[in-house]
């Protein structure tokens, strides 16, 4: 995109999708330091994954951030508000349902597509004269010392050199960053990967949102735009291909055959795309002047749609500890985040995890188990509350742009 103006930085970004962009507008108002994004895909690129088709649910919490952020009128305009949550276990009895007026906010979530959001953020990113951003471009090499982190880029075809006093890995599951820290990561593959699409169906979803377990995971319908519906379909990672290669008709019917008639038939299927799902977790997010945000730092099962909400709790974290320090790359401010951050990660891990593993089990005492345990909750309001607040992103600790406010 544009040239570096500096080469020195007091903040570099490395990684531009949404994660990286959404730190990036957080610190809009951090107007006396000089922040650099290095983003390797162009953002109107099909290879830019986090700018594409697919969609981000939303959840209140993150409408809260992206208010402090000072955005959030903007993305309303393209957002369609999910009303309540219908969860049921498919070939068993039981269901509970969450309802955004019992919880007395005007949405659960919302969801959005890619592509109109990062749209939505690049624009107030080219607004901001101290932010470069350098695309496309790859980070290449790595050292630091007590104060500050040299680094080596690939842009436009040069190796330049740069250096800052706080580098931010926000580049991803695979993360160069942390690779060249020497940062080790815990994986586990679920075997499991999950399919994407969008739909039209017979009825209008109405705001609601359906999560259905089945035998070989999770299967969600997210409420989107022109009656249109997000399809997360997590299936056996050794079917994913043969799912992949149906034609439309006979995949429309073996989603309609796992999904059931509750918005009618399904009309129409747009492109699929697929990935394999696995966890991944650094447990160290912070090492001397670098620190790691949203994938870089963990990789969830999509099973709660928690991936995008956590990254923003990272995105709120990191941005007021900045603005509180002259020193954004402080070891008492990065210890900070540490702390602070790695609590809130492990608890939708351990949520996200035990989701996957109860609902995707085949025992028939068990299916018998969670059919009666979906009846209980959706008799038993303090604890359905308890499970709408964690979902929601309203549980623990909250800072100001948690809160919506800004810093």
């Amino acid at each position: 995109m544009n040239k570096p103006k500096n080469s020195a930085y007091d903040i570099i970004i490395i990684g531009g999708g949404m994660v990286g962009a959404s730190l990036a507008c957080a610190l809009a108002e951090q107007v006396d330091k000089k922040i650099a994004v290095i983003e390797a895909h162009a953002f109107e690129s099909d290879s830019q994954p986090s700018f594409d088709d697919r969609v981000l649910a939303f959840n209140y919490g993150a409408r809260r951030i992206w208010e402090a952020m000072g955005l959030w009128s903007q993305l309303a305009e393209v957002a369609e508000p999910i009303k309540s949550i219908h969860v049921s276990d498919r070939g068993h009895f039981g269901a509970t349902r969450i309802h955004a007026d019992e919880e007395h906010v005007p949405a659960l979530g919302y969801v959005v597509d890619n592509r109109s959001s990062g749209k939505i953020l690049m624009q107030r990113i080219e607004q901001l004269a101290h932010i470069d951003w350098l695309c496309p471009a790859s980070l290449k090499s790595l050292q630091q010392d007590e104060c500050s982190v040299q680094i080596e880029i690939e842009h436009q075809g040069n190796i330049q050199s740069l250096s800052c006093r706080l580098l931010i890995a926000a580049d991803g599951a695979q993360s160069k960053t942390r690779q060249l820290c020497g940062l080790q990561s815990l994986h586990q593959d679920y075997g499991q990967a999950a399919i994407i699409t969008n739909v039209e169906t017979e009825y209008p979803h109405q705001g609601v949102a359906y999560e259905r377990f089945t035998d070989s995971g999770p299967l969600a319908f997210l409420p989107m735009t022109k009656k249109r519906s997000s399809v997360v379909w997590t299936v056996d990672v050794h079917a994913m291909d043969q799912i992949l290669e149906l034609d439309n008709d006979a995949f429309t019917e073996a989603l309609q055959q796992r999904f059931g008639y509750r918005l009618g038939r399904i009309i129409k299927t747009g492109r699929r795309h697929a990935y394999p799902l696995v966890y991944r977790e650094t447990e160290q997010l912070v090492k001397g002047r670098v620190a790691m945000i949203g994938n870089a730092a963990h990789s969830l099962h999509p099973v709660s749609g928690q991936g995008y909400n956590l990254a923003l709790r990272d995105v709120a974290e990191m941005a007021e500890l900045i603005a509180s320090h002259d020193d954004p790359g402080h070891p008492l401010l990065l210890a900070e985040y540490h702390a602070k951050r790695y609590q809130d990660m492990r608890r939708v891990y351990r949520l996200t995890d035990s989701l996957v593993k109860i609902f995707s089990n085949r025992s028939f005492t068990l299916g018998h188990a969670r059919a009666s345990a979906l009846i209980m909750l959706d008799m038993m309001p303090a604890l359905r509350h308890l499970l709408a607040r964690q979902s929601m992103g309203l549980l623990g600790r909250m800072n100001k742009m948690m809160r919506g406010l800004p810093l």
